[in-house]
């Protein structure tokens, strides 16, 4: 019987991806009506570059939509970004 729970693995795992890419749409389509496309751009590039600050962003972003504010511009993205990233300091190079 043990045999028996392994089959039906792959077809969960495809209904969980399933699923994700579903929410994953609905989630960029909302941002679409909440955001300008240079601010929907920029949200896509930090998703790139940094998923946890993504979601927490996502999650700020649709909080102001639910309460009836206007489209986000990409200067509001960026400053609602720089202020979730808080206390963290930029990295410095300098050459002597």
């Amino acid at each position: 019987m043990v045999g028996l729970e392994g089959e039906g693995a792959p077809q969960d795992r495809e209904a969980e991806l399933l699923e994700a890419r579903r929410a994953e749409a609905k989630l960029k389509a909302a941002l679409r009506m909440c955001l300008t496309p240079e601010a929907c751009e920029r949200m896509a590039n930090v998703r790139m570059a940094n998923p946890d600050l993504y979601a927490a962003a996502v999650r700020q972003i649709l909080a102001y939509a639910g309460k009836g504010g206007k489209k986000l511009g990409d200067a509001q993205v960026l400053a609602l970004l720089r202020a979730m990233r808080g206390g963290e300091r930029e990295t410095k190079i300098t050459f002597k």
